[in-house]
């Protein structure tokens, strides 16, 4: 330990493929270190030094427009998913958590659905757990169209699953392989969730209800990844500003 320079670390981080892996790579070296460090097992702690981490790359998830949202869920009517995409698309879950979204959680009299649980495939394991916050664990509103097709869908009497004995991986497969099939716009399951975001944005709802809606611990995150003016709003902007300066 006595020996490891900044040049050695540096080296080291750049010869990562991912600068997220190297980041957080880093983050358990420097634990490390510093607990040595605290226990007098070195009096090197190069980490304190300004060590030069690989920059993380600008990370824009690609979602889907309001009619390839519309075409998305008229592909996807009587298909075995279709419950798990109208609450992937209109509830804006993580992956993790649509997917271990049982019929229970679902009441659909109040027109919500409640995150109970956080569902991982891991090295060919299924993981469940709680989720991480309070925030995490929340209780969200779904539009009336996916609700009532939700009831016509349940008939009352399903349990279990809404993805029925499938893993995280099997319904990603499914689904995609569905949209290749019938043509249907197709993004990552993970940016339905992105999808939901941007939209309910552009829709006017205020950023930080969408935040609550996502469990976000802040708006920032929201923001950093969810808003994105298109240009018509943008235009929108424009003729507002000219307005105020013609008017004078």
């Amino acid at each position: 330990m006595d020996s490891i320079s900044m040049a050695d670390i540096e080296s080291w981080l750049d010869s990562f493929d991912k600068p997220g892996a190297a980041r957080k790579a880093y983050a358990v070296f420097r634990s490390i270190l510093r607990l040595a460090f605290k226990r007098g097992l070195t009096d090197n702690d190069v980490t304190r030094r300004e060590i030069r981490l690989p920059r993380l790359r600008h990370y824009e998830p690609q979602v889907l427009s309001v009619p390839e949202v519309r075409r998305l869920l008229k592909g996807f009517y009587g298909h075995p998913l279709e419950a798990w995409l109208l609450v992937s698309v209109c509830a804006g879950l993580r992956r993790c958590e649509s997917v271990g979204l049982e019929w229970a959680d679902l009441d659909l009299r109040r027109g919500t659905v409640t995150v109970k649980r956080s569902v991982q495939w891991v090295a060919g394991h299924e993981t469940v757990t709680e989720p991480k916050t309070d925030l995490s664990r929340r209780t969200v509103a779904l539009p009336r169209f996916a609700v009532k097709r939700l009831a016509e869908l349940r008939h009352g009497t399903k349990t279990g699953r809404l993805v029925g004995s499938l893993n995280a991986n099997q319904v990603a497969n499914h689904y995609r392989s569905w949209c290749r099939r019938m043509d249907l716009p197709c993004v990552p399951p993970r940016n339905l969730r992105h999808t939901f975001g941007t939209l309910a944005i552009k829709a006017g709802t205020d950023i930080s209800v969408v935040a609550r809606q996502l469990g976000h611990s802040d708006i920032q995150t929201t923001a950093r990844y969810y808003l994105k003016p298109d240009l018509s709003v943008l235009k929108d902007m424009q003729k507002a500003w000219q307005k105020l300066i013609l008017a004078c």
